[in-house]
């Protein structure tokens, strides 16, 4: 670990140039002001397998990245809140030849985070907010795993076997 007045110093020399370019990125001071510190406080983690000439080059590196991360994020994040919430539509009303838990059971694609927020869902009627409270999740993971889940069942629907002959899923679920 570097010493503490090393680090000082590398501190005080580098802090507003990170902090500049950290602003300029994300155009936010408080986000900006995060960066700057989470680039710092890993300089603390890394410092042992730096070089002094590399320090500076590091950091800015280091806050770049921390800066693109904080973008992808927030469009993720507008994505996800943009597109509207599905209307839940239980499987046995479309097919009641079928019980919901046969298809989930039949579904071997289906990891257990996408049966759990499924059934929270569809068999209890948990909106998405619900279901992130009870899990904790977010309420963007919930809805990928809905999406996800119900597309792996629409495969296995579309797909005849022996279980399951072919059958179209409404393009509302």
């Amino acid at each position: 670990m570097i010493a503490f007045d090393k680090f000082n110093a590398i501190y005080a020399q580098h802090v507003d140039d990170i902090f500049a370019v950290a602003v300029l990125d994300v155009s936010r001071r408080e986000i900006a002001e995060e960066i700057t510190r989470e680039a710092f406080l890993a300089l603390l983690e890394s410092s042992e397998t730096l070089t002094p000439d590399q320090v500076p080059g590091w950091l800015f590196t280091f806050s770049r990245r921390l800066a693109s991360e904080y973008w992808l994020r927030w469009y993720l994040d507008q994505s996800w809140a943009d597109s509207p919430e599905p209307e839940p539509v239980p499987a046995p009303q479309h097919h009641p030849e079928i019980p919901f838990a046969d298809l989930l059971a039949r579904c071997s694609m289906l990891k257990p985070v996408h049966r759990a927020c499924l059934i929270l869902r569809f068999v209890h009627g948990m909106s998405r907010r619900e279901i992130a409270s009870h899990t904790g999740l977010t309420e963007n993971e919930i809805k990928g795993h809905l999406q996800y889940g119900l597309r792996l069942l629409r495969d296995m629907l579309a797909s005849p076997s022996d279980e399951f002959p072919a059958q179209e899923l409404p393009a509302d679920a």
